[in-house]
């Protein structure tokens, strides 16, 4: 799947007795979560540690921008031992120890409308790395441990339930897979590396499509594991499709590793520092047009 993601859900509030739906506003019990945010994000500046799990994640918010909150995620992984060595002779350059923590920068955006019916989360990933279930379990938590009155559901906006992918027309498919032998990719046989990631799409012509995600999605899911997914001997186990959101073409997932159905490639659209990782401004700019698109789609502007 992607190296650099976006997961994407939708923000709503709604009475804890009789569960109806509680529309955002600039005052009174809408403009609650507006107002809660900040106060969550100060609460989270130094890092938080999930021993169970053995991840961490603190937050680094930048300026507001408007209704959006936005920022960086330092998210950690520790509980193991291992060596960082150099790979021309082997030489450790450093012994990590299993207290020590490996962060990585991961960005986050909220977005809360002062007027509408829900807001919008962003949170990135890398390499199928993601904080969503620690930075959105504690957001949803201590909201609705604030608040008496007042509940937050935090929706994935997924392709098989939500109109926002529902009705969007498909472009092209694609599938991959990770690490395949050289020798199981006939056409590769010369190139140096052992192991390959191949990637086959399938295009329709400049007005056509294979018809909406909730048709084709399906189908691709149910494929998995099939003869559809194996060509020229390479058994494939991810699948994207380049699909419509808003007024642009974006790659998002169909099949592919725990929970990254539906999570939007971004890849392709940010620019990348020396380290690997997107440069806070790049991937802010389309985490913020994604959002647009979506705004665009549901009607809110």
């Amino acid at each position: 799947m992607s190296k650099i993601g976006l997961y994407v859900y939708q923000l709503r509030l709604s009475r804890k007795d009789n569960y109806q739906n509680v529309p955002f506003s600039d005052v009174g019990e809408g403009a609650e979560l507006h107002t809660f945010l900040p106060q969550f994000i100060r609460s989270k500046l130094s890092t938080r540690q999930n021993d169970r799990i053995e991840r961490s994640w603190r937050l680094e918010p930048a300026a507001d921008q408007g209704r959006t909150r936005h920022g960086t995620v330092h998210y950690g992984t520790y509980g193991y031992s291992s060596k960082i060595v150099n790979p021309q002779n082997s030489a450790v350059l450093y012994d990590r120890d299993a207290g020590d923590v490996e962060e990585i920068p991961l960005y986050y955006r909220f977005w809360v409308p002062d007027f509408g019916n829900f807001g919008f989360a962003a949170l990135q990933s890398f390499r199928e790395r993601s904080c969503v279930g620690q930075v959105l379990g504690d957001l949803s938590k201590d909201f609705n441990d604030r608040f008496d009155n007042l509940r937050l559901t935090v929706k994935k906006v997924m392709p098989t339930s939500d109109d926002a992918y529902r009705n969007a027309p498909v472009k092209k498919l694609i599938l991959s897979k990770k690490k395949v032998p050289k020798d199981r990719a006939e056409i590769m046989r010369r190139l140096e590396p052992d192991e390959l990631n191949v990637e086959l799409s399938f295009s329709v012509g400049r007005s056509g499509r294979f018809g909406m995600y909730s048709d084709v999605a399906p189908q691709i899911r149910a494929a998995s594991g099939g003869a559809a997914f194996v060509f020229d001997g390479i058994e494939f186990d991810e699948a994207s499709a380049l699909i419509n959101i808003g007024n642009t073409y974006r790659k998002v997932g169909i099949v592919g590793p725990a929970n990254n159905a539906g999570v939007i490639d971004i890849t392709e659209d940010v620019v990348l520092n020396e380290d690997q990782h997107p440069t806070f401004e790049s991937v802010s700019e389309v985490s913020q047009g994604i959002i647009s698109d979506f705004r665009q789609q549901f009607g809110m502007w």
